[in-house]
């Protein structure tokens, strides 16, 4: 038997982080060369195997009622049936409606070509438990489906009541009509090893699916691998459609989305003894894929609702948004989904088709570490705060765009964290406002379009509306496209802007602008920006035509250094609220 290996992740082992702080600001990123503008390589788990057992199927129940017919065996009240041997029929539960069935298996290998090999048409709630040290497999013989039929149970593992799979033992399911399993209420995995394959959906419970353990492998072949498909309250209250992985390792490879939620996914870390790691493949990405697969959605996470990220480490390899939240559809509980996205923990690392984050509505960043080393735009939300966390982008478009693609107004807010953003050749932008953008605290590095010299369409800043700056510390390396108004706390420093970078009002960068050229050489390298209140370092992938910071941390008579690869580029005495470095 094989179990999962770890993830090799090549970027964020080496990000060594310190704090923000409003007096010293010390940051470091490892975003190198093959960092920035980089695919990920989501390294594939060891396959889960087992033997098929070559014993004779057996039945053993002390306290449940159980008969066959011919290679179909009803379990029909509730109790604990224990499986073992190899089986080519069913097991039929038709238990109570308040009637609680445990079925163990113990080395037991079920298989059937007529329906779900394992199938729950009625009873109040199943558990299914891998025994410990056990070898366990349900494979679904039916060829792929093509026409509904109600009678018949869409996956291997079909139940029209809660389930939840369980045990230290190992289970794969092999699901070739449609799903691998398809439960109809509300799902539960803890601590099994388990690999599910389904021609269609891996692993869909209707009203809910919750990971708390364990390693879960999903492979779809041509759908979602982890799906929900309700958003209606339950008699009881209770919210269906989230996903929620709380703890375990889980590995998704489909060709649809991995992880499509009908109404919100969460991922956190309820036992500090148990980590959650998510890893995902899709579209192209896929081992299914093929060139006459027709794009659809290929998303990493994706939600009709919410998005909440506490805890973990997730690695997405997508084809479309990474991940993605929807605004304003029309839900079954009567609500409009909201489209946010929220980061208060984990580490995250993602490669895109499409988006890295994308939140329809608010993408709010509260703390963790979150990578996106490469998509057309890294963060996209009509409204993007930031207020912790360590935030690094590479976009092909823009790095940062609040896009007012849902409402009237957008804008970027930060009050603290460290956000670090480059972008391609082109017409492109680190941080796209079409509406407000307004900086209190924290630390941003922002470039334009790589080159020697600027571009006035391509800086790295670019605001619609207001622009102001009370706090915190903006550097930018060619430009901004837009002076941003500061108070009397915000000093700044800059070089010559060059000659494509002037304007009227002073724009692209420094007070008054510059029309001359800046002799500056700016090329790529590990840099360092201190002085007294100030220790920053970065890398720059790529050269850079000039250099401007405004910053509340800047101190008049103080001598500031920018350093590249431990050599001194540029040099001055802030001298006064605003110094131009020659």
């Amino acid at each position: 038997m094989k179990k999962n290996c770890l993830l090799v992740l090549s970027i964020l082992s080496l990000m060594m982080l310190a704090g923000c702080g409003s007096n010293k600001t010390s940051t470091s990123t490892s975003i190198d060369g093959a960092g920035y503008n980089s695919e990920i390589s989501v390294e594939e788990p060891e396959d889960i195997e087992v033997s098929e057992s070559t014993e004779e199927f057996s039945i053993v129940t002390s306290d449940g009622t159980y008969s066959n017919s011919g290679n179909i065996y009803t379990l029909s009240a509730a109790g604990t049936y224990t499986l073992s041997g190899k089986l080519d029929g069913q097991i039929l539960v038709t238990a109570g409606e308040n009637d609680e069935v445990v079925i163990e298996l113990n080395d037991a290998s079920i298989s059937y070509d007529q329906d779900s090999p394992i199938k729950v048409a009625s009873a109040d709630k199943v558990e299914i438990s891998a025994k410990k040290d056990t070898e366990n497999a349900i494979t679904d013989k039916r060829s792929e489906k093509t026409v509904d039929n109600d009678t018949l149970g869409e996956g291997a593992i079909y139940a029209d009541c809660d389930l939840k799979l369980k045990g230290n033992g190992t289970l794969v399911v092999t699901g070739n009509y449609n799903n691998g399993i398809h439960i109809t209420k509300d799902l539960t995995i803890q601590k099994l090893t388990m690999k599910v394959t389904g021609y269609n959906n891996a692993i869909k419970g209707n009203n809910s699916i919750t990971i708390n353990s364990g390693t879960v492998q999903a492979y779809a072949k041509t759908g979602n691998g982890i799906k929900t498909e309700d958003n209606d309250v339950s008699s009881s209250g209770n919210q269906k459609g989230t996903v929620a992985i709380n703890g375990g390792y889980v590995y998704v490879d489909s060709l649809h989305d991995a992880i499509d939620s009908a109404y919100d996914v969460v991922v956190d870390q309820t036992d500090s003894e148990v980590s959650t790691s998510i890893n995902i493949k899709t579209g192209k990405n896929s081992s299914y894929y093929s060139s006459s697969f027709k794009a659809d959605s290929e998303k990493g996470l994706k939600a009709l609702n919410n998005i909440t990220i506490n805890n973990g480490t997730l690695t997405i390899a997508a084809s479309d948004d990474a991940i993605h939240a929807n605004y304003g559809e029309t839900l079954e509980n009567g609500s409009k989904g909201l489209g946010n996205i929220t980061v208060n923990g984990g580490t995250i690392q993602v490669a895109s088709g499409d988006d890295g984050l994308h939140a329809d509505n608010t993408l709010n960043i509260t703390g963790g570490k979150v990578v996106v080393t490469n998509a057309t735009e890294g963060f996209e939300g009509n409204y993007i705060n930031i207020s912790g966390g360590y935030s690094y982008i590479y976009g092909t478009d823009d790095g940062v765009n609040c896009s007012k693609k849902s409402f009237s107004s957008c804008a970027f807010t930060m009050t603290d964290g460290y956000l670090d953003v480059a972008v391609k050749s082109g017409d492109t932008d680190g941080i796209d406002s079409n509406g407000n953008f307004t900086l209190s605290g924290g630390v941003i590095v922002t470039r334009g379009a790589p080159g020697t010299t600027g571009s006035g369409m391509s800086t790295g800043l670019d605001v619609d509306g207001t622009c102001s700056m009370t706090g915190g510390t903006l550097i930018a390396f060619n430009g901004l496209e837009i002076t941003p108004s500061t108070s009397s706390s915000v000093r700044y420093a800059g070089t010559k802007q060059s000659s494509s970078q002037g304007g009227p009002g002073g724009g692209y960068g420094g007070p008054g602008g510059s029309s001359s050229s800046s002799s500056v050489s700016l090329q790529a390298g590990n840099y360092t920006l201190s002085g007294t209140g100030i220790d920053i370092s970065f890398i720059n992938d790529y050269a850079y035509g000039s250099f401007l910071i405004y910053s509340s941390s800047l101190t008049t008579g103080s001598t500031y250094t920018l350093a590249r690869n431990n050599s001194t580029v540029l040099s001055w005495n802030q001298s006064s609220s605003s110094v131009t470095i020659s």
